[in-house]
């Protein structure tokens, strides 16, 4: 049994080591109790720390400043001078995204402003992935160190043994593969969304599209735990769903906190202020909507018009519905709605609109009252 513990040992420390881990932190790590942290941490960023912030800035040939400023947008805190943190993996990477700034001006100085925030819209939305992907490795560690987990049987394992298994459990590739696969997916419909142009295609219609939106959904992720996000999400989608049937509009997509959903001017009108007006047992939504000609493709729709319905749906107040001027026209005579312009709004990348605040109207009032 010690010789087995012992070659146990052996191999968990030669892999720690190829993974860049050096003696003295295998050693920190089993006095500490925190080995099969050590396991993790070099599986997912293997090669060995050697650069403080400043070394890897010089390394990548990137001036420091615009260096500290891309970790900062990363989220995390800086690192003290002399620390050795960063790899030739982080010499890359920086590289190459400083590089990939702007692919199409070569040699022009890098938009720092512009590159901070792709940085940190992609970061924000990661540590969302990262919070569940810890929370399922850490339950199954625990189901490892109490003999409950496949993997062991009904053995304890030493904490040897725990580290081994998770770096294997992790199962880096298989995430890779998913969160890759899903980035493409949801770069492919956002891009047909923003550049597809409906006139070019024989494929179009006329159509009212709208977006709902949970208000203050990231603060709300932040405060409740996974079940309660997946509930509050399911009951979301099916209060949407029942909405938008009960009126005769058709669901297109549920993306994220938000359901994208379509019919007739009248229609997408009317589920809208439903949405917003009838209490659902959830936190207040917004919803922007437009009309106009749309591209339909394998389901889903394309086109300028369901990006300015996404767009009024962002910038809604609470429980208010924002309606394109194309929408509002063609609900003006409907003595259900009533329609406050409002001043022109800048949109980035869609230029200046015009849009109104659709509210109940006195018929939709007088049948409330019913």
């Amino acid at each position: 049994m010690c010789a087995n513990i012992h070659a146990m040992s052996a191999d968990l420390d030669a892999r720690l080591r190829a993974a860049g881990a050096s003696a003295d932190d295998i050693a920190e790590a089993r006095a500490g109790g925190w080995l099969p942290l050590l396991a993790i941490d070099r599986s997912l960023m293997p090669g060995t720390p050697k650069y403080d912030l400043a070394g890897l800035a010089d390394a990548a040939g990137v001036d420091f400043d615009t260096t500290r400023q891309i970790w900062r947008s990363l989220g995390f805190p800086d690192v003290p001078e002399g620390v050795g943190m960063f790899t030739d993996s982080d010499v890359d990477l920086l590289r190459r995204l400083v590089e990939r700034n702007d692919p199409l001006r070569p040699g022009r100085d890098a938009d720092l402003v512009r590159l901070t925030e792709q940085v940190r819209v992609v970061s924000g939305a990661m540590s969302r992935i990262a919070a569940l992907e810890a929370e399922e490795l850490a339950a199954a560690l625990e189901e490892v160190r109490a003999g409950e987990h496949p993997r062991t049987g009904k053995e304890v394992p030493s904490e040897d043994d725990v580290a081994l298994l998770a770096g294997e459990m992790l199962d880096w590739p298989s995430l890779s593969i998913l969160i890759d696969y899903v980035h493409r997916l949801q770069l492919r419909a956002a891009l047909w969304r923003r550049l597809a142009d409906p006139t070019s295609s024989g494929n179009l219609t006329d159509l009212a599209v709208g977006f709902v939106d949970i208000v203050g959904y990231t603060s709300i992720v932040q405060q409740i735990d996974d079940i309660q996000l997946a509930q509050l999400l399911r009951h979301f989608e099916a209060v949407t769903s029942n909405a938008v049937a009960a009126r005769g509009g058709r669901v297109v997509k549920l993306i994220g906190d938000a359901v994208l959903f379509c019919g007739s001017p009248a229609t997408v009108a009317a589920i809208s202020l439903d949405l917003v007006t009838i209490p659902r047992r959830l936190p207040p939504l917004t919803v922007g909507a437009a009309f106009g000609s749309v591209l339909m493709r394998d389901g889903d729709l394309f086109g300028p018009v369901v990006n300015l319905a996404s767009r009024l749906g962002e910038i809604a107040k609470p429980s208010t519905v924002l309606v394109s001027e194309a929408l509002g026209a063609a609900v003006a005579d409907d003595s259900r709605f009533d329609l406050h312009t409002m001043k022109p709004r800048k949109l980035r990348g869609i230029g200046e609109v015009k849009l109104a605040v659709l509210r109940p109207g006195p018929a939709w009032l007088e049948h409330a009252d019913e």
